[in-house]
């Protein structure tokens, strides 16, 4: 899309007048104002339809004791499939609020879980098993294909997590195998590698920003806990060998060309590709030579700082202002998570917590007007 800059340097050139210069002008405005629109759209429809999804939820949790069994079943059970179908109405039969139906499916995708404990409770299932994450997650994601729904992606993505953090709870023989913060990460890199998968193919691609974006939340939060000091760190032998598979299926992708070229975000994924093979070396250290608590630690704030320079690389480099973002608040949080480290025994409290505040709006105003400043020139002028 073209932007003003662009413009003024058409009209420079001469490969415009100033009449078509004024069209452009008046085209791009009109085409930022709709953009802005369908943002706003879709953000209240999405939030009125989880509102309303909690609301219902509420009524039913509210009357629980009143309504018989079956009367609870085929109200759960009806209200989804009924929200579900008016969503599918809304977007593909009248095509009149796709928005709108979207936000429904999405709904009908919520209520579905919500269903399915409300359900495993009335008739005395265990309500936290993980199998029932599974089943909700098995259960929607057909939807991510069938409507195209990138939310629905995203939703899937963060019910993994949680099936994963319930089946480690439940497994104790896991903690021997791998700690929770590995697997987080190595599920993290794996759903990041699912979105590079979906980028391939035009079919799908409407899911790799959720996957991608979902994927590399989670490794940021797993390396991020990894900056702490945690206690020893051991790690059985599979654990490389899985870091090292992921690092070679994210080359196996990343280094053909017909391959690379295809996929918009090749800095972000190439920095994903090096820290599964820096895990797989570090994991692969630690067996059979470990180190003490204090180097990992240092190690880990090495890499993270080293991966969040690299995401700033990328997402300046391909004008992604969602990686610009997602850098910078994990890079906020790196800073005050060190404050915390270095000066709490340091300093008086209110002189501890009086600069760390000076500080952080420090930051802040900083980085708020960088992104303010790459937001105008990734969009063109747009707010």
């Amino acid at each position: 899309m073209f932007d003003e800059d662009l413009i003024l340097k058409w009209l420079d050139e001469g490969t415009i007048d100033h009449v078509q210069a004024e069209k452009m002008r008046e085209d791009l405005a009109e085409y930022n104002r709709e953009r802005r629109s369908k943002k706003q759209i879709i953000a209240f429809s999405t939030i009125g339809a989880i509102l309303i999804g909690i609301g219902a939820i509420l009524f039913v949790a509210s009357n629980w004791e009143k309504i018989g069994d079956t009367v609870k079943v085929l109200l759960l059970v009806g209200s989804t499939v009924g929200i579900h179908y008016a969503g599918y109405l809304l977007k593909y039969e009248k095509q009149k609020y796709p928005r709108l139906g979207s936000a429904l499916i999405l709904l009908s995708a919520l209520l579905f879980g919500a269903s399915f404990f409300l359900i495993a409770q009335i008739y005395n299932i265990n309500a936290n098993n993980s199998t029932l994450v599974l089943i909700w997650v098995l259960g929607v994601f057909p939807l991510i294909y069938g409507y195209r729904s990138a939310p629905i992606a995203g939703l899937c993505s963060l019910l993994f997590y949680l099936w994963i953090s319930l089946l480690y709870l439940e497994r104790t023989d896991l903690n021997k195998l791998i700690n929770i913060w590995d697997l987080y990460l190595i599920s993290g890199i794996s759903i990041y590698f699912i979105g590079v998968l979906h980028g391939l193919a035009e079919k799908v691609k409407h899911a790799e920003t959720a996957f991608k974006f979902m994927g590399l939340q989670a490794v940021l939060f797993a390396l991020f806990v990894h900056t702490f000091e945690l206690g020893e760190y051991q790690v059985e032998k599979i654990v490389p060998v899985i870091y090292a598979i992921s690092g070679i299926l994210f080359l196996a992708v990343l280094l053909p060309k017909s391959l690379r070229e295809r996929l918009k975000g090749f800095q972000t994924d190439v920095s994903i590709s090096i820290v599964a093979l820096l895990m797989a070396g570090i994991t692969l250290t630690t067996i059979y030579s470990p180190a003490s608590e204090k180097i990992y630690m240092i190690l880990f704030n090495i890499i993270f700082l080293g991966l969040l320079t690299l995401l700033l690389y990328a997402g300046y480099s391909t004008e992604n202002i969602g990686i610009v973002n997602t850098t910078m608040f994990w890079f906020v949080l790196l800073i005050f998570a060190r404050y915390f480290d270095f000066f709490w025994e340091l300093l008086p409290r209110s002189l501890f917590f009086m600069l760390g505040g000076l500080v952080l709006l420090f930051i802040s105003v900083v980085l708020e007007r960088k992104r303010r400043e790459l937001k105008v020139q990734f969009s063109g002028g747009e707010q």
